[in-house]
Formats: structure tokens, C-alpha cells, sequence
């Protein structure tokens, strides 16, 4: 092959969430022997409108494939041919379905999909088109060891082609711009109570309303404030039950928001009460931020956090559970400084994107070489 091998990037939409800010942090580091292009199936969505700021080849394709638009596929295809790319690496549901069947009829030489989370209630069907995807899928990268273990069960898949690569985190995300008081301010939180945050989508799997009911069930909760960062299907129910639980003085919902060294340099703990997962990044910023984490035992989360060494682990579901960890960060102030170091110093070698783009681009040259294009 000469020159750079070209790699396209697709997703339904780069909305504001981990995967698309792994496209983000790959298309500015990824090694110059290969030549990120971006595509978009349907639209660019914000991280998107990041992505083509970089200067690379960015396309929005305005399409829905699906059961309902056989056709949008075949023109998934036909546009995956004409960029001629040697590998197709997707991101999220619908590139992962659709995109990784329109790169094989495209004869596209390397397909690569990703694995972010373990998803208890995929549908059937999409379990056995995932099953089938694999004969033409060259590797599956999951992001945790659990996750992979549970995708081979899932799908059937052969677990020499799916690869953990743990995500990993721009550590400039931690930069700020605005003193702790001055944020604070901002959004209307006191600068002398103790505050939570949570950075993630307003769905179901992040579970919210257990951390609300959590905040509203325990006396020493009853000054806790919490940050709610993020946006998604939920927020008006969500905001909904906040008014019910008569929380909406000490709950604070900022939106989508880019300033995430602000706003974690304005916390001093964070909560991650999620139902099931894979490996959230927000989590791993915050604990690189060097706060003290409340999450879930689930998927990849105690791959990462150790019990009473470097955050605090709970059942998912459980608001009682949950409320007993988060007041014992709330009653000690030690406690909170202990676990907050020593998340740091655990997550910041193991998660800079050096680390990550070394591993995907050896990846891309393993797959390449195995096709003799390298």
C-alpha cells in the first residue's frame, strides 16, 4: 500500500458522550501512516462539529438506515466505497449494525466495530445480526475485560477477534478557566456546602432518579448539592421528580456542557449510580480530577475502582446503598481527600490516550499485515 492507509470513522451522530470523544482525540493523534476520514451516517451532532474543526475529511451522509430504509444501506454502501478507505472502524448502535454490513458489501478490506457497554436487553435480533456481522468483521474492541466477556456470550463471537482497549482520557479536559467560587456562583451553589456531580446522558441507564431518591431519603444528605451535567430523552422527567422530592434547591442541571475541568475543580465528590455500563469516561476524568468516586459494581467500573482504596462501590438500584456511601463522604472531609489522591494516581498513567492511540494504531497494523496491505 502506498502512502497513508486511509481509515473512515462512523457513527450514526457524534453527540456528547465518551465514543464520540474517542473519535475526537484519534483523529488529532492517530500516526501520520494513517488518514482519518470522519463520516457521519445521519448527522454531525456537536463533538461532530469538533471533529471538523480539526481540518479532516469530514462528510455528514443525512441518512437512516434500517429494517424501515433498506436503501439508505445500500447508499451507506455505495458511499463507503467511493471513499475507499483500507479500514472502517464504527462507533455506537446503528454504525455498528448498518455500517459494518455496508463496509463488507463495499469490499472494504478491514472492518473493525466497538463495544462500549454491556447491554443486558439487546434486542434478540440485534444479538444474531451482530453474530452474523462477525464472519465479515475483522475485530470487535471492547472497552473492559467484562465487556468482553459478555459480548462473546452474547453474540457468539470468536474471542481472538475481540480486543480490550481500555478508553482513555484527554487529561486537557481538566484545564480551567474560572475559580472553584467563581463556577460556583455561575450555577447557583454555595461556596461553603459540600457538592456531588454526575456528567452523563439523561437515560435510563445512568440512573438518576436512584441518586435523587438517594439525596431525598437520607438525613445526612440534606445539604448535599448536586451538579447535574448532561442532556438526553429524560431531562423533563428527570427535573419532573426533582420538584416531587422537593430537591430542586440543591439539584442543579447545567446541560451539556465542554467546561468539565470547571466543573469537576467546583466538586468534591462524584457520583456514577449507572445500571449497567462498560467503562465511562466521565468517571475516569473525575478520578483523574482527584475526587472521590461513588459508582456502581458493574461491567468495567471495579476494573477500575478499588473498594476503600479509590472510590466507594454500590449496588446498582439501591438508593439506600447508595446514600450510605455518599454520606460517608459527605461526614469526612479525610475520607473524601484519601480516596480522591489515590483515584488519581491510579487512573492518571493508566488512561492518557498515548497509551490508547499506540494500542488502536498496533491494532490497525495486526489487521493490515493479516491481509498483506501493511
Amino acid at each position: 500500500m502506498s502512502g497513508p492507509a486511509r481509515v473512515v470513522y462512523l457513527s450514526h451522530a457524534y453527540m456528547v458522550g465518551g465514543a464520540e470523544e474517542m473519535v475526537l482525540s484519534l483523529v488529532r493523534r492517530l500516526p501520520d501512516r494513517y488518514e482519518p476520514t470522519v463520516v457521519c451516517i445521519h448527522s454531525a451532532g456537536p463533538i461532530g462539529e469538533e471533529i471538523r474543526k480539526t481540518g479532516v475529511p469530514f462528510h455528514v451522509l443525512g441518512l437512516t438506515p434500517g429494517l424501515r430504509r433498506p436503501f439508505d444501506v445500500l447508499k451507506l454502501r455505495n458511499a463507503l466505497h467511493g471513499f475507499q478507505p483500507a479500514i472502517v472502524h464504527t462507533f455506537l448502535l446503528t454504525a455498528s449494525l448498518y455500517g459494518r454490513f455496508a463496509a463488507m458489501m463495499a469490499g472494504v478490506p478491514v472492518v473493525i466495530g466497538t463495544e462500549v457497554n454491556i447491554y443486558e436487553n439487546k434486542r434478540a435480533s440485534h444479538a444474531r445480526f451482530e453474530k452474523w456481522l462477525m464472519r465479515g468483521t475483522d475485530a470487535v474492541i471492547v472497552s473492559a475485560k467484562s465487556v468482553k466477556d459478555f459480548y462473546i456470550g452474547q453474540v457468539g463471537a470468536d474471542p481472538a477477534k475481540v480486543d480490550v482497549i481500555y478508553n482513555a482520557v484527554d487529561w486537557s479536559q481538566l484545564e480551567t478557566t474560572m475559580t472553584r467560587d467563581e463556577f460556583r456562583a455561575s450555577i447557583g451553589v454555595p461556596t461553603d456546602v459540600v457538592a456531588a456531580g454526575i456528567i452523563a446522558r439523561l437515560t435510563e441507564q445512568k440512573a438518576h432518579r436512584v441518586l435523587f431518591d438517594a439525596m431525598a431519603q437520607h438525613a445526612p444528605l440534606q445539604h448535599l448539592h448536586l451538579v447535574v451535567v448532561g442532556d438526553g430523552e429524560l431531562r423533563e422527567s428527570l427535573k419532573q421528580r426533582v420538584d416531587v422530592l422537593g430537591l430542586q434547591q440543591r439539584v442543579h442541571f447545567v446541560g451539556a456542557r465542554r467546561d468539565l475541568g470547571n466543573i469537576l475543580a467546583a466538586l468534591d465528590l462524584f457520583a456514577m449510580p449507572s445500571l449497567w455500563e462498560g467503562l465511562p469516561l466521565s468517571l475516569v476524568l473525575a478520578m483523574g480530577a482527584g475526587l472521590p468516586v461513588v459508582a456502581t459494581r458493574v461491567a468495567g467500573i471495579p476494573e477500575v475502582v478499588q473498594q476503600d482504596v479509590s472510590g466507594l462501590l454500590v449496588s446498582p438500584g439501591n438508593s439506600t446503598e447508595l446514600a450510605q456511601a455518599l454520606a460517608r463522604l459527605v461526614e469526612d472531609a479525610s475520607l473524601r481527600r484519601s480516596l480522591g489522591e489515590r483515584a488519581r494516581a491510579v487512573v492518571l498513567p493508566r488512561f492518557g490516550f498515548d497509551k490508547y492511540v499506540d494500542a488502536i494504531a498496533g491494532l490497525y497494523d495486526r489487521l493490515l499485515a493479516a491481509k498483506g496491505l501493511a
